[in-house]
């Protein structure tokens, strides 16, 4: 659902534990080889169930850098 003031700033909405689990989920089941743009409005869909009603494609890319350089760095 979008809202309807689209220059309306969004709330911000922390991620929970089984939002990311789900990002990650579809991030592995959307990925492949030979493309790396993954497809993050299936990736919504895919998780639509469990995604906060606001969540946009650009916020699962951005949560999804930000997964990656936290995994980077504490390894």
């Amino acid at each position: 659902m979008k809202p309807s003031f689209p220059n309306v700033r969004r709330k911000k909405q922390p991620w929970t534990a089984e939002e990311e689990k789900m990002l990650k989920e579809g991030v592995q089941k959307f990925s492949t080889l030979v493309n790396k743009n993954l497809p993050w409005r299936k990736i919504l869909e895919f998780g639509c169930h469990v995604f906060y009603g606001t969540r946009t494609p650009v916020d699962l890319k951005d949560k999804w850098r930000n997964i990656l350089v936290k995994e980077c760095s504490t390894k």
